[in-house]
């Protein structure tokens, strides 16, 4: 008799096992009135989620870039508090997904409406942590119920492509020497040294959180601050929406800037490019070269903030 499966894991996530690509949660439906960036964005508030965004971007891009492939094409930014204020307790860098992203996309000439996520396999890989993590799984479950119901009637779309190994560590990762006893103001010069360079090479920032603040309202001091920026490079979205629409599911990326208490760095971190290009199988020049300037001028920002 073979062993049972345990029923930790969300059906889903053991079915998405076996797909073409294991690191994407892709579903589509036939668009209609009532089906759309709201009806999801409703779907996931009353699932317990808090949505931070849900940004048009076909306005962005018909502005700057004169045109768009896309009827819908949606960056919604969301966490479900529970599960983050579980993986931020736990991981320190888990709060490079709080918030994620739900990318929400039909193209021109396609009357299917797509949404997808990240799956818990593949948030997994980037945080470093197990692939069976209860919190993802219960998470990734959670996020398939959400889509499902703001999508009624959506099926699975298998990729038709496979992610590839990653050539590089999945995270970068910035320390700055801090006194404890001043952290507070040099994390306030070291985020306006951040802001006032994303304009100029070209990134917004779409959402900023204080996430310490709802870790300590649950009783966890673990943090002197945890503040994530969601940022996102509009030129690199249009680019390689192009080629993978689903690419949005890495877009806003989300930054974690925070020092725990009792240490004497302040760290930041934030999921890579090299991501992208992996889970995505990327080979477009234009697609990596985007792709690769973007990841050197946020290293480049980044290093800025330790002069």
């Amino acid at each position: 008799m073979k062993p049972i499966i345990s029923l930790i894991l969300p059906i889903f996530l053991a079915l998405s096992l076996y797909a073409e690509n294991r690191e994407i949660i892709l579903f589509g439906v036939k668009r209609s009135a009532a089906v759309g960036p709201k009806s999801l964005e409703e779907a996931f508030t009353l699932a317990g989620y808090k949505v931070e965004g849900n940004r048009d971007m076909n306005g962005p891009f018909k502005k700057q870039f004169g045109q768009s492939d896309f009827v819908v094409y949606n960056l919604m930014t969301v966490y479900y508090p529970e599960a983050t204020k579980a993986l931020v307790s736990r991981h320190e860098e888990a709060g490079v997904f709080a918030p994620f992203s739900v990318v929400i996309y039909q193209r021109k000439g396609d009357d299917t409406l797509y949404a997808g996520v990240l799956s818990a396999f593949a948030k997994a890989r980037i945080m470093g942590l197990p692939y069976d993590n209860e919190v993802l799984a219960d998470l990734e479950r959670r996020n398939v119920e959400a889509i499902l119901k703001g999508m009624p009637g959506a099926k699975r779309v298998h990729l038709d492509y496979t992610p590839r190994p990653m050539k590089k560590e999945p995270l970068t990762r910035f320390e700055i020497e801090s006194d404890p006893e001043e952290a507070e103001d040099l994390k306030e010069e070291v985020e306006m040294v951040i802001e006032d360079g994303l304009k100029p090479i070209g990134f917004v920032m779409a959402n900023f959180l204080d996430y310490n603040y709802f870790l300590k309202e649950a009783g966890i001091d673990t943090y002197l601050f945890y503040d994530t920026y969601s940022l996102c490079k509009l030129k690199v979205i249009y680019t390689v929406s192009k080629l993978r629409p689903e690419a949005g599911v890495f877009a806003p990326c989300t930054m974690a800037i925070y020092q725990k208490k009792g240490e004497e760095k302040m760290k930041m971190v934030y999921p890579n490019v090299y991501n992208w290009m992996a889970t995505l199988a990327l080979d477009d020049p234009q697609a990596l070269a985007e792709l690769e300037k973007a990841q050197a001028d946020i290293v480049e920002l980044l290093k800025k903030t330790a002069e």
